[in-house]
């Protein structure tokens, strides 16, 4: 069964918005292009060892790798064009695939460590 195809395929077309990607790493000196994902952003609660909760936001697009020539990894930037995301640069905290076409791309919105 090609999942890829008649799975993530109709999906995109339904859910997907609209990204520019910037390959600072996957594609140095590379110019900075279109692209589409699955954009989420939900909230998630951390407790500490000493009980406090620690809040943050867990940030994913999920991509189908059959549209990317070269996927993006860790240090790329994306900015979402459109939603309630739009205009915010992210940049790849981590990558991790489906085993089934697709790829998650786990987004933060502060800098990367050097």
């Amino acid at each position: 069964m090609d999942f890829s195809t008649l799975v993530l395929l109709p999906g995109m077309a339904t859910f997907a918005i609209s990204v520019t990607v910037r390959p600072g790493v996957s594609q140095p000196g590379a110019p900075d292009y279109a692209a589409r994902g699955v954009f989420s952003s939900n909230p998630t609660d951390v407790q500490m060892q000493d009980g406090t909760v620690f809040s943050d936001q867990q940030t994913t697009l999920g991509i189908r790798l059959a549209e990317w020539a070269v996927p993006p990894v860790n240090g790329d930037r994306i900015k979402v064009m459109e939603g309630v995301a739009a205009g915010i640069t992210f940049w790849v905290a981590d990558t991790s695939s489906d085993g089934q076409g697709g790829l998650t791309l786990t987004l933060r919105k502060t800098e990367p460590p050097e």
